[in-house]
């Protein structure tokens, strides 16, 4: 393909980086000359270059991994500032297209790159956090000779390539920009013949046949139960077809409506827009999110390799999206019930509105109950957690801290909002003296701590806080500086000493917590031990200096494995993958010894499975209440290995939320249905509450009806150690 037409494609990056081929290098000492693009003012720019290989040891866990991100010669490197800059590039008179790359390729902590770039008034906007995170902008310009670009930074700015072309030739450009983008969003082209996608069997074979209505509209409306999966290629039922949207929800719940869209061809600049439910009362249309359903190419679970499978992944907003022809769309609407809501049957219509096609209505009918649901004071939903707070503390600018912090704030607003509580973990995390000879002397960053069990409390969790230490140093400081892999990999056995410094370290840090009134900490030493002999006798003689500190511990191991039996003693929560053991030893367990068992189910996470939205619900929700445990805490609130926006690079697929580029939360209907696990817990335990309510009331026949629901609902649930697909 002749690529003439691209007038100008600069690669950006250190002098010593090779450039894209055919792309001409541009470095912070480039500057614009006749006829030659470049900087207008090299003041204050850098330049930095990672080039990844395609594999990366994995030393803690003894295997090798995809890189954080994949790199080419564009990507690997950039020019980046901290202040306006301005790029003159000679071009003839015109209507032109600009495309953008930025992006960076190391790790980095507390930083944000928010800036504008534009072209006289026409304007793009890029924001990225911190590590990974690539995107590509386009915006059209019209100029009478030459072009200044000017990039205008908020926090930080950074670019990796830039191209521009006329319009009339953008079908042919993005052709030839299409390995880039590739890259950055799925994998490079020498990777893809590597990678087979797994398409997910459909039980319905054939479409329905279309209406004509159907088939002159060019699309088809259906409705499936958000608990099951609708995939790209997904066909309806029948029965699906021309639906009616149905949901109850009490006063102050969210509830989810969903329907999608099967294009029979091409639909371009589709809105979706919702009416006010009108009833007794009204739901205002504004108490109605409106979120895309984002499919996206996922790996099975962390170690398979050359195999995707695309998966409804995350929930975006959007102002207006194509749907490709034969392809479906789904549309996810979370209804927020008011709490002045009177109750009764509400109506109203979501409308979905091509620019190119004419729009369809779809009926919502919404009852709201005349109930609030109750919280359980003795059951917890917790979360594993990596907290803005601390990007905060690492910002260089005011604005990138308050960014983060705002960010924190509204993930908190929102984990509050699905029932959550930030209990697990918290990082007392510590410098250790690598020479032994040294005195002990900790150091803790006690603002930060306290700062988040602040935020923690404002949100209604008290305590107690699971607090990870340092071992890892510590083991290394009395084993020569060898250090344990992942899950106790190769550990041996410490010496006494190492077990005298652990309890030096807990103590100071219960000190330190007793002063300053913080609630009560639960010692984490090390994630999912594994479980040799080695690694057990570790395990021991960590939990035993703990608890020779006064604290008490937590491992996140599973207990009915009889290798852990000498670690039972010196445990004071455990926390397991499966709900295991049973109800019935669980509670017995806890009345004997007062140990108590909390859950972080995995398997609904996104850790292995982008689409167990039903296990998700019935794990979060009734499997909960069945299986006797005190607490949830899933892995993880977000989390990214590599891109926040690419499921096949970096050693782990992206956990639960994403990171909005403006610090709002996108979720995944895994969140959702976490959210409608713990309303029907709710829903049990109000039922009980109003039970006992009853009969203090003298309603016994009223009481007992309800109560033969309750435990006919409790006989009903088939008890499994994991809820996945059910």
């Amino acid at each position: 393909m002749s690529i003439a037409f691209l007038l100008v494609l600069l690669d950006f990056g250190t002098p010593a980086s090779p450039a894209m081929g055919g792309w001409t290098a541009v470095t912070p000492a480039t500057l614009a000359a006749a006829g030659v693009p470049g900087w207008v003012d090299a003041m204050g720019l850098t330049a930095q270059d990672k080039m990844w290989p395609r594999e990366v040891e994995n030393t803690s866990a003894g295997r090798m991994d995809p890189p954080p991100v994949y790199t080419d010669d564009l990507t690997r490197d950039a020019v980046m500032g901290t202040a306006p800059a301005a790029l003159r590039v000679p071009l003839p008179a015109g209507e032109y297209e600009l495309w953008a790359c930025a992006g960076n390729s190391l790790s980095t902590r507390g930083v944000l790159y928010d800036f504008d770039l534009s072209v006289g008034e026409a304007r793009t906007q890029f924001q990225m956090q911190g590590s990974y995170w690539f995107e590509t902008r386009k915006l059209r310009f019209r100029t009478a000779g030459d072009a200044t670009i000017a990039i205008t930074p908020r926090s930080r700015w950074i670019l990796s390539g830039l191209a521009i072309y006329p319009v009339s030739h953008a079908a042919e450009a993005a052709q030839a920009l299409a390995a880039t983008e590739q890259s950055i969003y799925f994998l490079p082209p020498d990777l893809q013949a590597e990678w087979k996608e797994q398409v997910k069997p459909d039980p319905l074979a054939q479409m329905p046949p279309a209406s004509a209505a159907d088939q002159q509209r060019g699309y088809l409306v259906h409705h499936r139960h958000y608990l099951e999966n609708v995939y790209p290629a997904t066909n309806p039922y029948p029965q699906e077809l021309n639906p009616t949207l149905r949901a109850f929800g009490s006063w102050g719940e969210y509830e989810p409506l969903t329907f999608s869209v099967r294009a029979l061809r091409l639909l371009t600049g589709c809105r979706v827009t919702v009416s006010d439910l009108k009833g007794a009362g009204t739901i205002p249309a504004s108490a109605v999110d409106i979120k895309a359903v984002q499919y996206a190419r996922s790996r099975l679970n962390y170690t398979v390799r050359g195999t995707f499978i695309e998966v409804p992944d995350y929930l975006r907003p959007f102002e207006t999206i194509d749907v490709p022809a034969d392809r479906n769309q789904r549309f996810w609407l979370t209804v927020q019930v008011p709490d002045e809501a009177p109750a009764g049957l509400y109506r109203g219509q979501v409308t979905f509105t091509p620019a190119d096609a004419p729009p369809a209505t779809v009926p919502i009918e919404f009852r709201v109950l005349p109930i609030r649901l109750r919280q359980d004071p003795a059951k917890s939903y917790g979360m594993y957690y990596r907290d803005p707070l601390e990007q905060a503390a690492a910002a260089t600018d005011d604005y990138a801290r308050q960014f983060f912090l705002r960010q924190a704030e509204l993930q908190a607003q929102d984990m509050n909002a699905h029932g959550t509580v930030l209990n697990v973990p918290l990082g007392a995390w510590m410098p250790v003296a690598k020479n032994p000879a040294e005195p002990n002397k900790w150091e803790l960053n006690w603002d930060l701590l306290a700062q988040r069990i602040d935020r923690c409390k404002r949100y209604g969790y008290g305590g107690p806080y699971v607090v990870s230490i340092n071992t890892g140093d510590l083991y290394a400081r009395h084993m020569n500086g060898e250090r344990p892999g992942s899950h106790l990999r190769g550990v041996k056995p410490a010496p006494p000493a190492f077990e005298s410094d652990m309890t030096s370290m807990v103590s100071f840090i219960e000190q330190g917590r007793k002063e300053r009134g913080l609630p009560e900490f639960l010692y984490y030493p090390v994630d999912e031990p594994g479980g040799t002999p080695d690694q057990v006798q570790f395990m021991v003689q960590c939990l035993r200096a703990i608890r020779a500190a006064g604290a008490r511990t937590y491992v996140t191991a599973d207990p009915t494995h009889d290798f852990f039996g000498p670690m039972k003693p010196l445990v004071d929560v455990w926390s397991t993958q499966p709900f295991l053991p049973s109800h019935e030893e669980v509670t017995r367990d806890m009345a004997a010894r007062g140990v108590e068992y909390w859950c972080y189910p995995n398997h609904v996470n996104g850790e292995n499975d982008h689409t167990t939205v039903a296990g998700a619900r019935m794990t979060y929700g009734f499997g909960f209440w069945r299986s006797g445990f005190v607490a949830l805490n899933p892995w993880i609130y977000s989390s990214s290995a590599g891109s926040p926006f690419n499921n096949l690079d970096g050693s782990a697929a992206d956990f639960f939320n994403r990171p909005g580029p403006d610090g709002t939360v996108w979720p995944v209907p895994m969140w959702e249905a976490y959210r409608e696990g713990w309303d029907d817990y709710r829903y049990v335990y109000t039922c009980q509450q109003l039970i006992e309510e009853a009969r203090k009331a003298g309603k016994n026949q009223a009481a007992t009806a309800a109560q033969q629901v309750i435990d006919a609902t409790w006989q009903a649930i088939e008890v499994k150690a994991k809820y996945k697909l059910d």
